[in-house]
């Protein structure tokens, strides 16, 4: 099996930034792509931080660990934002298109990555979904607590 050159992969990888950075707001493009700082930058670091390994692993023989921890990294802050569910794992399949140019030579290998990225989109839903649960038991648990502290209030406040 024939595989990408270190230097293609990273080329890879950093389009795949790009085009994953353009599915935000336009005013906030450049600053995913530029600002390198971690507490400035939450989502670009862990875009730069975590599509060269996803890129190398999809490429590769995919550890899946490997590819479910650094997928978390993504999902985990895309789960939180206003995006729908398919937007908030779509940029899995951008990787897609970014190979299609690339396949010349490599024709054998296209089935085998294309599957490889089709389970880590799954892998990526899924850790969507138990990112959105954690989010509504919060808010659930949030809600409790308010109920709670109103009927603490309202029974304290009726007269005798």
């Amino acid at each position: 099996m024939q595989s990408f050159p270190e230097q293609e992969k990273h080329s890879i990888a950093q389009e795949w930034l790009e085009q994953t950075a353009a599915t935000y707001p336009h005013q906030s493009v450049r600053l995913l792509l530029r600002e390198k700082d971690a507490f400035r930058n939450p989502v670009g670091h862990a875009l730069r931080k975590e599509l060269p390994v996803l890129t190398a692993e999809l490429l590769g023989e995919m550890d899946q660990a490997r590819v479910s921890a650094a997928l978390e990294s993504i999902v985990r802050i895309r789960a939180v934002q206003n995006f729908s569910a398919s937007e908030s794992v779509g940029f899995v399949f951008l990787l897609k298109g970014i190979l299609r140019g690339r396949w010349k030579g490599r024709e054998g290998e296209r089935a085998a990555v294309e599957a490889r990225i089709d389970a880590a989109a799954l892998m990526a839903f899924d850790l969507y979904m138990k990112c959105r649960e954690k989010i509504y038991e919060v808010v659930a648990g949030e809600a409790r607590r308010r109920v709670a502290q109103l009927e603490r209030i309202y029974a304290a406040a009726e007269p005798r």
